[in-house]
C-alpha cells in the first residue's frame, strides 16, 4: 500500500491552529470509503454495514452514526461514506476496506476514496462562530447538533460537515486538491479569537 502523505504537510509539518477555546487540526491518515447499495439491497446492506462497524447505519438524510474513531455518514439515497483515521482507530491501512468488502459482498459497491479527501477538526466554544462566517447552513444547536451532517459550500468549496459533539466540534472533509485553500480560509476565520 502506498505511503499516505498529507495534503497539508508542506504547510508546516503538522497542521495545528491553537487559540484559546478554538482548535483547528488535520485528521491524519484518513480512510474514506463510499458505499452504494445496489437496487433492492438497501436494508440488507445497511444491516451488514452496521454489523461490520458496530455503528447504527443512518437511514435519515443529514444524519450519521459514529464511535470514537469512525463516522458512518448518510450522504445520499442508498449511499454512505465511512470515514476513520487509521492512526486513531488502530487499524492497518486497507483493513477497513477489506472488512467492508467482505461484509457487504454483493449488496453494495465499495469504493476507496481515501486518496481524494482531507479532513480537519474544528473544535472549541468559538467553532460555531467560525463556521458561521463561511457556511450558509443553520448551525444553531436546535437545528444542527451532534450526529448531524451536511454536504454544503464552506468558503465556496464543497465540504462534508459532521458535528461530532456538543463542544461543538466539527469534522470537515474536503477534496484533497482544495485542502490548502480550505485550511487557509478556516484559519483566517479563526484569527479574531487569537
Amino acid at each position: 500500500m502506498p505511503v499516505r502523505v498529507s495534503a497539508l504537510l508542506p504547510v508546516d509539518g503538522e497542521y495545528i491552529v491553537d487559540y484559546p477555546n478554538l482548535r483547528l487540526q488535520e485528521r491524519k491518515n484518513l480512510t474514506a470509503i463510499q458505499l452504494l447499495a445496489y437496487a433492492g439491497q438497501y436494508e440488507t446492506a445497511a444491516a451488514a454495514i452496521s454489523k461490520a462497524l458496530g455503528i447504527d447505519c443512518p437511514t435519515t438524510p443529514g444524519t450519521c452514526g459514529f464511535d470514537n474513531h469512525t463516522q458512518l455518514v448518510w450522504n445520499g439515497p442508498n449511499s454512505w461514506m465511512v470515514i476513520t483515521s487509521d492512526e486513531e482507530s488502530g487499524r492497518k491501512p486497507g483493513e477497513l476496506l477489506e472488512t467492508l468488502k467482505k461484509a457487504v459482498g454483493e449488496l453494495a459497491a465499495v469504493v476507496d476514496q481515501s486518496h481524494g479527501r482531507c479532513g480537519l477538526r474544528l473544535s472549541g466554544s468559538h467553532a460555531r462562530t467560525v463556521m458561521a462566517k463561511n457556511c450558509a447552513i443553520d448551525l444553531h444547536p436546535g437545528a444542527f447538533k451532534t450526529g448531524n451532517c451536511a454536504l454544503t459550500p464552506v468558503a465556496h468549496m464543497s465540504v462534508l460537515v459532521v458535528q461530532i459533539d456538543d463542544t461543538p466540534s466539527y469534522d470537515l472533509f474536503v477534496a484533497r486538491s482544495l485542502a490548502r485553500s480550505f485550511a487557509h480560509a478556516i484559519e483566517h476565520a479563526c484569527k479574531e479569537f487569537a
